[in-house]
């Protein structure tokens, strides 16, 4: 509340007035001065358009970096050290570092400093910064690998221990009972074998050291580094030339196994499933009615079991639990708070007794009831999978009618890709995206690379990519969440098949 009073005179009154609403006046608060309070107030009501809170925040982004912020937590201390403009907060965590030219040139004097670092450690030509990586631009750059090379004696007796070193760690993993936490450990540990084992055994040419270079971009939150990249005018065009990207065999990447999907995860798939449609439910607000009211309806005037167990119409939000809450992609949540922006609340005061509530609730619009009563049903939707037919015909229909694609409310992500087993990521890289090339090419990473690789895939599809490879990004989701592909027994999931001897297979 300390904060809400610093915020700009004439957008506290503005909220007093009932102009803009509290949510909306609260967001303001984001940023700590005044001034750009009022300019961004004035430049978002110039055109007498309603204001949302999400438009708020997202105006006042572009007006510094809070130092919270994983870019300011990184530059903070130089940028002070310069002498950088801070707008002061009452907690320091959403104080603003207002000089975005300063913050932006020393983010780019670190990552060139990391880039140096990364080259001369590895003896390539040249380094190179970029604050995002653009991959539209760096389409054109060629890329070079190292090759194998014959290891010492020492080192042979080192690669001879990590092998069996990695086939007693494949024991372990194979425990059907392991936990997440144990298994992501191993798995862990598995990569920094793989890597070190590489390391012994693969070294860059020195033609292609003396062409190369790195590039260290910002993502995630940390540095990036790109390596082995060459620039087009070094790139060799010849076919068939280190650094090309033809696939070394010639051939598809064959099959890497069956995707099964362990209990643990099966059940937080169905929570965001659940999630998404809620977000859908949301933003259909005269069907939803419509379900909500024939259900409620049916339930008490028709004979026999009721209609649907797919939603709950008692007056309870649903709780949802998921191992990895914080890290799921947030789509369908912020579509959700949206939705709840828009709703009139007029009629919800708790200083007025429960029949001057309910009047001013029968006042309202039908429109505005709509969607007061879809956002109740959206907060009820049960953790689930895409419904079968023959079990539940009626949310079969309903979900196709307002969620025919999960991706416009749900995105896979790190979360999801940290919790596949590298052979599947291939997979589907190679198979069910068409990037069977890429798929070869990755098989020699880390599981971690990989699946970096695919949350910039599905982050912003690659602009190299075919339009038949877009569209399966684009499309992709694990089959059992997508309303109109196969459904999926929800009561066991699948047993897992061993994998056949394939060369992706065989390299991850």
């Amino acid at each position: 509340r300390l904060r809400y009073g610093l915020i700009h005179p004439d957008i506290r009154a503005a909220a007093r007035a009932k102009v803009i609403t509290l949510d909306t006046m609260k967001a303001f608060a984001e940023h700590p001065s005044q001034e750009v309070q009022r300019e961004v107030y004035e430049a978002l009501t110039k055109e007498d358009s309603y204001l949302q809170a999400y438009t708020v925040r997202q105006a006042l982004k572009s007006r510094g970096v809070q130092v919270s912020d994983d870019i300011g937590a990184f530059v903070r201390a130089d940028y002070e050290a310069r002498g950088g403009a801070v707008a002061a907060d009452l907690l320091d965590e959403h104080s603003v570092l207002e000089d975005a030219a300063l913050v932006e040139t020393i983010l780019l004097e670190k990552l060139s400093a990391a880039a140096e670092e990364a080259r001369i450690k590895l003896g390539f030509a040249w380094a190179d910064a970029m604050v995002r990586y653009d991959y539209a631009t760096m389409a054109d750059y060629g890329r070079v690998y190292p090759g194998p090379v014959e290891p010492d004696e020492t080192a042979q007796k080192r690669v001879d221990e990590i092998t069996a070193e990695l086939e007693k760690l494949q024991l372990e993993m194979e425990d059907e009972g392991l936990e997440d936490d144990a298994y992501n450990a191993l798995y862990e540990r598995v990569d920094a074998l793989e890597e070190e084992a590489r390391d012994l055994q693969e070294a860059y040419s020195a033609e292609d050291l003396a062409r190369a270079g790195v590039i260290a971009s910002w993502s995630n939150g940390q540095v990036t580094l790109h390596i082995g990249l060459a620039r087009p005018e070094d790139t060799v065009k010849e076919e068939g030339a280190r650094g090309s990207s033809a696939s070394p065999t010639g051939e598809e990447a064959p099959d890497a196994g069956e995707i099964t999907y362990p209990a643990s995860l099966a059940e937080d798939l169905k929570t965001e499933r659940a999630m998404a449609l809620g977000a859908a439910m949301a933003l259909h607000p005269e069907a939803t009615l419509d379900l909500t009211l024939f259900k409620l309806v049916s339930d008490v005037l028709a004979s026999g079991m009721s209609v649907t167990q797919a939603i709950k119409i008692d007056a309870r939000k649903e709780y949802r639990s998921h191992a990895k809450m914080d890290e799921i992609d947030a789509t369908s949540l912020e579509q959700v708070a949206a939705a709840h922006e828009a709703l009139d609340l007029s009629w919800l005061d708790d200083t007025r007794a429960p029949a001057d509530q309910f009047a001013a609730f029968r006042a309202l619009e039908a429109g505005e009831k709509a969607k007061l009563v879809a956002y109740a049903t959206a907060s009820t939707t049960q953790s689930c999978f895409a419904r079968d037919r023959q079990r539940d015909s009626l949310m079969h229909a309903f979900e196709i009618e307002i969620m025919p694609d999960i991706r416009a409310h749900w995105t896979p992500n790190a979360a999801l890709f940290n919790r596949f087993k590298k052979a599947w990521l291939l997979k589907i890289l190679g198979e069910d995206l068409g990037l069977a090339q890429e798929a070869v090419t990755l098989a020699s990473s880390s599981k971690k690379e990989i699946v970096a690789f695919c949350d910039k895939l599905f982050a912003e599809p690659f602009a190299t990519l075919t339009d038949a490879q877009r569209a399966a990004v684009a499309a992709w989701c694990p089959p059992m969440m997508q309303t109109a592909g196969v459904a999926c027994d929800e009561a066991e999931p699948a047993a897992e098949t061993p994998e056949p001897d394939g060369e992706v297979a065989q390299a991850a």
